[in-house]
């Protein structure tokens, strides 16, 4: 006999803020979306559980090589740039200096203004802080993509920080109008949309981070910067001056630490609580309440012939004649 767990509706995955007025209806269609059968291979689980990060990166692949289409990545590409200058501020507070402004071109290109006590170490570390700490903020994300609230607390935050770094740091018109108006965007979608179509722009934004290192490799390993349409002098040329080397070694550096990040983020991403749970539970059934449950009864009862049972209804174990095989429920793994 096959053995089934279930999860009672209070444990499923989705919170009921992202899922409004319907939330149970919410929470079982964020559930279902990501059940798995027993009988699953590896790369079939896999698919299930990780579809909105697999098809944010397609989605980012495809949109990077197609000219006419990559403007539909622009605000994303704006987001990857306040995360990378906002990178090199926390790099300076983090050796005792500071943030002085920050500014974002609309040529996706920005410049952060910090100050050290002038030491050469300090002003490498600020340098590399942008392409090694945005690669350090794709890893988190990508580590909680199957929380329980994850995606939701995620995305709010970085609305939340995003609105906060304007009031505090952000010094140009540009970036005052785009980047509130992004964090709105944000915070709108982690309140409003349901946990799986968050997911999607959860995965998109984690991405973003994941790949900046990749999707700038010209810049990287390029003679010079650009920034605001000037040359400028690119955070390897910095380092170089600072740590030694050279300025193609440290972007090689930087290019090996950001996938390596992103391996880590993909490879040991933490699981939501429903799926612990399940993985404890399993190969051994358990009752439970939940629309899950009861859907699971009426088709064990279709499968026998048997009436449904309403809701409200106890079903009674049936008498089986000796020698007659015991029927037995679906196989169903809940996982978030």
């Amino acid at each position: 006999m096959t053995k089934s767990s279930f999860l009672n509706s209070d444990e499923l995955c989705a919170p009921p803020e992202v899922c409004g007025d319907d939330a149970e209806a919410g929470k079982q269609e964020h559930l279902l979306s990501q059940t798995t059968n027993d009988n699953d291979g590896r790369i079939t689980v896999f698919v299930k559980r990780d579809k909105p990060l697999l098809v944010a990166i397609a989605a980012m692949v495809i949109l990077m090589n197609i000219k006419k289409l990559s403007h539909v990545l622009y605000p994303l590409e704006i987001f990857s740039t306040w995360i990378h200058e906002m990178s090199h501020g926390i790099a300076a507070v983090l050796v005792g200096g500071g943030i002085s402004k920050l500014l974002i071109y609309p040529d996706t290109s920005g410049m952060a203004w910090t100050y050290t006590d002038g030491s050469s170490w300090k002003r490498g570390f600020v340098a590399s802080g942008g392409y090694t700490g945005t690669a350090v903020l794709g890893m988190i994300l990508l580590l909680f993509r199957r929380t329980y609230r994850g995606p939701t607390y995620g995305t709010i935050g970085l609305g939340v920080i995003m609105i906060l770094s304007c009031i505090l740091y952000v010094r140009n018109t540009f970036a005052l109008v785009m980047l509130p108006l992004t964090a709105v965007v944000f915070i709108l979608c982690a309140w409003q949309l349901k946990a799986k179509h968050l997911s999607y722009l959860y995965s998109f934004l984690a991405a973003t981070c994941s790949f900046n290192a990749v999707d700038n490799i010209s810049e990287l390993y390029g003679p010079v910067g650009y920034v605001n349409g000037e040359e400028a002098t690119s955070d390897a040329h910095t380092v170089a001056e600072h740590w030694g080397g050279t300025n193609l070694s440290w972007a090689t550096f930087w290019l090996i630490f950001a996938l390596g990040c992103s391996a880590v983020g993909l490879l040991f991403a933490f699981d939501g609580q429903t799926y612990k749970k399940d993985q404890k539970q399993k190969g051994a059934s358990i009752g439970g309440g939940g629309q899950t449950h009861k859907k699971v009864i009426k088709q064990r009862d279709a499968s026998n012939g048997a009436k449904p049972a309403k809701a409200d209804q106890t079903v009674l174990p049936v008498a089986v004649p000796v020698g007659m095989p015991v029927p037995s429920a679906p196989a169903w793994s809940q996982v978030y």
